[in-house]
């Protein structure tokens, strides 16, 4: 059995090559993610702990001001230097348009010293920097130039030096000077040459604890190591969560290879007949199957694990975490080998079973009679329909008990996935059937490909099913991350109508306002009038003001006349029903209410109600409106702008919050699209594969039609529209149902907000729905080449003699 399963694969290699193939990217899936995440996470492990590089033991006085702790420490035998650890603080460091975040250090001791110079010097002053190359190249910045910190022109820092830190995905490392009276409350120790950590660790300890026996002392080596576990629990939430992106890729691949078994088995009918006409137990076949998947098993899963190196290698060179080396965690990569091994053999236990059935009489049937597809259906619908019994039943409690709303949805969805996709055996061949009525009058090719496409429903349904799986999670997400950004948008638009609101100290600065309206991108300008209060609350008329500038306000909108409208933690308002302020006519009692999008100093009143307040109005405050609120450029420029203003105070801003939302949506789409990519890689390995197995099941019709006239284009061209036909279906199932999941969960996730009413707005993005239907499309087109090509290259004469 060994023996003919490994002859199998040595005598037929091209036969396999799919399930090769998808195995392999569905294992290194899961191990580029292991070895990419893992070296990452101790990459920033060991960056967050530079300053104890050079160390031996590591004092924490807990906070505590513990005097003459570095003293007496230094006289411990066996001690060769005392040095407080470098704090580290976070900023954003500008140079012009480019911005990156830095950590800071304190210039370390020079034995302490963990990085080179590599040019220019130390910083000597408090408003000199040194960062390193590769943060300097980030910033497109050289030694000399001056860096801003968190987009302020003043304080500019300039650097005098770059060092060989190594570059970092997360920050760029520098160092800065400071007093000699800063304190971390951690020290780092250097023992000298060949002094014992145990017994330094000892004496160190007994010394420390008699100054303040709250002080700890460990090695260098446990501090940095309980960095490093402190990290991995956080990114391990960040691991889990790719890696069921990878089962998601690894049960795709399953189908793809249930798919490939499937059509060896049928295509291998006569052979295993034959095997059973000559003794051969059901047992002996099936198990010869199950050999061959996991002989598949283990190559594929080893090329995976070979390229999951691959990717780790290529993605750690670009983030910099390969200066640390890769941090392999053998155990997860010997998890991701079984996992791809076991998915292989289970995706081959039905065909196997199968093949074990095979009667010698049958042998000579290609494909499953009528009553063998009847036969097998009657459990199918019975688990199909309760599937999608509960799926409907979870989706009206998702509507009914709202706090779990979420919960209640993911099972939904869950159920119904397994609803949709057990009874794709159903509804795909009658699909095929429906466009070959509808495009079938193209000419009697095309008629012949649908036909052939719906001739076995199983193998056509398995096909597409993986597409279905594929395809419907990224609309899902698409539509999910749409609806989100429409809806969000709706939601910031109702809170924060303009898009930019600065206020001044005086009033406003007099070119100011014909600086911002000769710019491209903004759509005007508007200066607020306000009255101050004694409390330093300015009041304005909200409303009105946004009318004037053509925003569509309710009439009934609050604040009505009599009433003030303020934000929740208002300076004025504090829990009361009503404030009194003074009026041109004696006091005014505005009744309360609160309400989003104003600060705490700030209190929105009525037009008549603002007239009747007492003061002069003044302004101190400008409304900016963009053309487009998502334009970057034009906030750039505004805020450039705004920032030569010393006294200008950004408030509430709509593009600011707009901006953020985009940029966080833009970056999840992105990347979580690339990683269900992987799926539809795979899916369409499996069209592919479909394709060249059964040219070489139908040899013999192929060879027939090509005898009766039918030219080589002819047999590329009923491969292609085969190929289309089943891509198409699975891409149209997979955008209805991927619609309807990504609805249920952002319609869900809205119903769990506490006190909120965000008005849901079904949203798709048109132009990446057209994009990823014509990569399926094109992809269709690629796959059904090398099959149409050797169906279109075999002389008929060879192809009627093939058995």
């Amino acid at each position: 059995m060994w023996r003919q399963a490994v002859s199998e694969l040595r005598l037929h290699p091209g036969r396999f090559v799919a399930t090769l193939i998808a195995i392999a990217i569905s294992v290194g899936f899961i191990a580029a993610i292991s070895v990419f995440v893992n070296s990452e996470q101790s990459a920033l492990g060991k960056a967050s702990s530079l300053p104890l590089a050079n160390a031996d033991l590591y004092i924490s006085t807990q906070g505590a001001e513990v005097p003459d702790l570095a003293d007496t420490i230094s006289a411990v035998e066996g001690v060769r230097g005392v040095h407080q650890v470098p704090y580290a603080q976070p900023l954003i460091l500008n140079n012009g348009d480019r911005s990156t975040l830095s950590q800071l250090y304190a210039v370390p001791p020079e034995d302490l010293q963990w990085s080179e110079l590599v040019d220019g010097r130390w910083p000597a002053t408090n408003r000199e920097i040194v960062l390193s190359r590769a943060g300097l190249d980030a910033l497109a910045a050289n030694v000399g130039d001056s860096l801003s910190p968190d987009n302020s022109g003043e304080n500019s820092l300039t650097v005098v030096g770059a060092t060989d830190d190594p570059k970092s995905l997360w920050s760029a490392i520098g160092y800065v000077q400071v007093g000699e009276d800063w304190s971390t409350g951690e020290y780092a120790v250097l023992l000298d040459d060949g002094a014992s950590t145990v017994d330094a660790l000892a004496a160190v300890s007994a010394s420390a604890r008699e100054l303040d026996p709250q002080v700890t002392v460990t090695t260098a080596a446990d501090q940095r190591q309980k960095a490093l576990d402190h990290l991995t629990n956080d990114f391990d939430v960040f691991k889990y969560l790719l890696q069921t992106f990878g089962v998601v890729a690894l049960l795709v691949g399953m189908i793809t290879i249930a798919n490939t078994f499937t059509i060896l088995v049928a295509q291998r009918r006569r052979q295993v007949g034959l095997l059973r006409a000559v003794g051969a137990s059901p047992g002996q076949v099936m198990g010869r199957v199950i050999v061959e998947s996991f002989l598949l098993g283990v190559i594929g899963s080893l090329l995976g694990i070979a390229l999951g190196f691959g990717v780790a290698l290529i993605g750690g060179s670009i983030t910099g975490s390969l200066h640390w080396g890769l941090d392999v965690a053998w155990g997860e990569l010997a998890l991701a080998f079984a996992a791809g091994v076991a998915a292989t053999m289970i995706s081959a236990i039905a065909p196997a079973v199968v093949a074990s059935r095979v009667k010698p009489l049958e042998a000579l049937q290609v494909v499953p009679t009528a009553a063998q597809a009847r036969r097998a259906g009657l459990v199918r619908i019975i688990l199909v329909a309760l599937a999608g019994v509960i799926g409907a039943l979870l989706f009206v409690m998702s509507r009914v008990n709202t706090d779990l709303s979420v919960l209640w949805a993911v099972g939904s969805g869950a159920f119904l996935t397994v609803a949709v996709l057990g009874a794709a055996p159903f509804f795909v061949p009658p699909l095929l059937r429906l466009l070959g009525a509808a495009f079938g009058r193209t000419g009697p090719t095309a008629r012949l490909a649908f036909t052939n496409a719906a001739r076995n429903p199983k193998r056509a349904a398995a096909t597409a099913t993986a597409l279905m799986l594929a395809v419907g999670l990224i609309v899902t997400l698409q539509v999910a991350l749409a609806t989100a950004r429409t809806s969000g948008s709706e939601s910031i638009y109702a809170t924060y109508p303009v898009d930019f609101s600065v206020s001044f100290r005086d009033e406003v600065p007099a070119d100011l306002i014909d600086r911002l309206e000769g710019m491209d991108g903004v759509a005007g300008v508007r200066k607020v009038p306000s009255k101050l209060t004694e409390e330093g609350v300015v009041v304005f008329d909200q409303n009105g003001l946004l009318r004037e500038l053509g925003k569509r306000i309710p009439e009934d909108a609050a604040p009505r006349d009599g009433e003030i409208l303020v934000a929740p933690d208002s300076m004025i308002a504090q829990g009361r029903d009503s404030v009194t302020l003074p009026g041109t006519s004696g006091d005014l009692t505005l009744k309360v209410r609160t309400g989003d999008g104003l600060r705490y100093d700030q209190a929105s009143v009525s037009t008549e109600t603002f007239g009747l307040l007492g003061g002069d109005a003044v302004e101190r405050e400008i409304w900016i409106t963009l053309q487009d609120r998502g334009d970057v450029t034009a906030i750039n420029q505004v805020v450039k702008v705004l920032e030569t203003v010393p006294d200008a105070d950004f408030g509430m801003s709509g593009a600011g919050a707009i901006l953020v939302l985009n940029q966080v949506l833009d970056v999840m789409l992105i990347v979580l699209t690339g990683l269900l990519g992987v799926a539809v890689v795979i899916a369409l390995v499996g069209v592919s594969n479909t394709l060249g197995l059964s040219v070489i099941e139908r040899q013999r019709e192929s060879a027939l039609l090509r005898a009766l006239g039918m030219q080589r284009s002819g047999l590329r061209w009923m491969l292609l529209v085969e190929a289309l036909a089943l891509v198409g279906v699975g891409v149209l199932v997979g955008l209805v149902a991927g619609m309807f999941f990504g609805w249920l969960g952002v319609s869900s996730a809205l119903l769990m907000i506490p006190g909120e009413n965000v008005e849901l707005h079904f949203s798709i993005d048109g132009l990446y729905t057209a994009g990823l239907i014509g990569v399926c499309l094109v992809a269709a087109v690629l796959a059904s080449l090398l099959p149409g090509q050797k169906a279109a290259s075999a002389p008929p004469t060879e192809a009627l003699a093939a058995e």
